[in-house]
């Protein structure tokens, strides 16, 4: 039987933590809904005991001491107290439209060495919008590319070709694929899901299900953690991400890859358009003899060496 465990990480998320769980919990799919309150200052913590009371499906958890341990703790405490064989994740500020599931289930009955089935968002504000500003997937790319293509393989093209295939929202695992390997990275406050996609591309059988319809709705406010991103952040992203997978494992284009993401988010400390475009290549001319040097000087930096 087809069941998800979907996973809702709550902080300050108190005015919309009600319309994330309606969303989820009446679908058929989904067998459990699973709050983890992190220690959030708004009063977040009694909604979410409400919506446990109100609704069988739901349970809600915190961090020992209702102590505030970020939104990648937070999952992985989730993806623990899950009980079914699927895990979907949701943020407590979007929610999922009606069909979220029924491709995912098509998928994995389909393909049954598929780990992970992905599909298409769209932002809140181009939800009536139905061409132009979806987010991620937009065709079956295993279906465009012209070979039989291996799981390493059709990484690389997402790699190299900088392709966005899903968000957070809008991907379901199997629990026994993910527990296979270290989830969400806790060292990161932010993008530690991209970190863990990464990883988890490199050995999983990801196929796309939904990419006509969106099948989540991303909301956009000033305290999404996504406007607390920066070339910084993401630079530490870049250097765990090694640390994680181990530097001696990284795939050549896996190095070439990361080595021009550290040159362009370095590029970002200037305004000019020209003079990011001239650090980026001069920087990129200089070091490309000693790539390998330049990546471990990175992790060394974020006290990954």
């Amino acid at each position: 039987m087809f069941l998800v465990s979907v996973i809702i990480p709550v902080y300050n998320a108190a005015q919309f933590v009600k319309t994330a769980v309606a969303s989820a919990v009446d679908l058929p799919e989904v067998g459990e809904v699973i709050l983890i309150e992190d220690g959030s200052p708004d009063g977040a913590l009694e909604i979410c005991l409400q919506l446990a009371d109100e609704y069988e499906k739901v349970s809600c958890y915190q961090h020992a001491d209702g102590v505030n341990k970020g939104a990648g703790a937070s999952r992985n405490l989730g993806i623990e107290k899950a009980t079914c064989d699927f895990v979907a994740f949701l943020d407590a500020d979007d929610w999922y439209l009606p069909h979220r599931f029924k491709k995912d289930k098509e998928v994995f009955s389909r393909y049954p060495s598929t780990d992970a089935a992905y599909s298409c968002t769209v932002l809140e504000e181009d939800l009536n919008n139905t061409a132009t500003k979806r987010y991620g997937v937009r065709y079956d790319p295993k279906k465009k590319l012209k070979h039989p293509i291996t799981l390493l393989e059709f990484y690389e093209w997402k790699l190299m070709n900088k392709k966005v295939l899903f968000n957070t929202d809008s991907i379901t695992l199997r629990k026994e694929f993910l527990l296979k390997d270290k989830c969400f990275d806790t060292r990161l406050r932010l993008h530690q899901d991209s970190e863990l996609w990464n990883r988890l591309m490199r050995r999983g059988d990801f196929q796309a299900a939904e990419w006509e319809k969106p099948v989540a709705v991303v909301r956009r406010h000033e305290s999404n953690r996504i406007t607390h991103r920066s070339p910084t952040s993401t630079m530490k992203m870049l250097a765990v991400m090694m640390d994680n997978i181990g530097f001696e494992n990284l795939e050549k284009y896996e190095r070439q890859y990361l080595f021009e993401h550290f040159l362009r988010n370095e590029s970002k400390q200037y305004k000019s358009h020209w003079k990011r475009r001239l650090d980026y290549y001069l920087n990129r001319f200089v070091n490309r003899l000693w790539l390998d040097k330049f990546l471990k000087s990175k992790m060394k930096q974020y006290g990954l060496d």
